[in-house]
């Protein structure tokens, strides 16, 4: 197989395609990082596996977390009365529609209270900033029981890498 020479005109033009795009142009067939269990999976699976997905290309340091976590996370939306389950393998996550069994950590929430946690941003040492007014917020609403998370103290690492997944910024 020959391979072509970029110039930089080339290079430059390729670096503006998305990775998908890139890899094809290349002839690499990129790897799907999300899957879904269900052959219908609900709107709010699609959402939350969709920006995993997009956060994790765009990030190295948040593949790097992907790729480390083996984990079961339950999130409950509880204003809508739908919830998915998201389990990491090490580099693969699988979104199920409700809950599924034998979860690591499950999140309870109102829908702005479950979409404000990707707002959270990350600071020193890689943990959640709860000091700005976004995760001031969060906070407030853990301390008024308003987000509960079910297994939060025995996995509290877990939850910190969660997050760093879950967070665009």
């Amino acid at each position: 197989m020959a391979r072509r020479k970029l110039t930089a005109e080339a290079a430059k033009n390729e670096s503006l395609l998305p990775s998908g795009e890139r890899a094809r142009e290349r002839g690499v067939e990129e790897r799907h990082l999300v899957a879904y269990a269900s052959k219908e999976p609900s709107a709010f699976a699609e959402m939350l596996g969709g920006l995993i997905e997009a956060n994790v290309r765009a990030h190295p340091d948040k593949r790097k977390d992907f790729d480390a976590l083996i984990a079961r996370v339950g999130i409950w939306v509880t204003d809508i009365d739908e919830g998915v389950t998201l389990v990491f393998d090490a580099g693969r996550l699988t979104v199920y529609n409700g809950l599924e069994p034998r979860r690591t950590i499950t999140i309870r929430a109102e829908a702005e209270t479950v979409m404000s946690l990707s707002n959270l941003k990350i600071g020193i040492l890689g943990l959640p900033v709860y000091y700005d007014e976004v995760g001031r917020g969060v906070a407030s609403k853990l301390v008024l029981g308003r987000l509960k998370i079910d297994g939060l103290l025995p996995n509290i690492a877990t939850l910190n890498r969660v997050t760093r997944i879950f967070s665009v910024h």
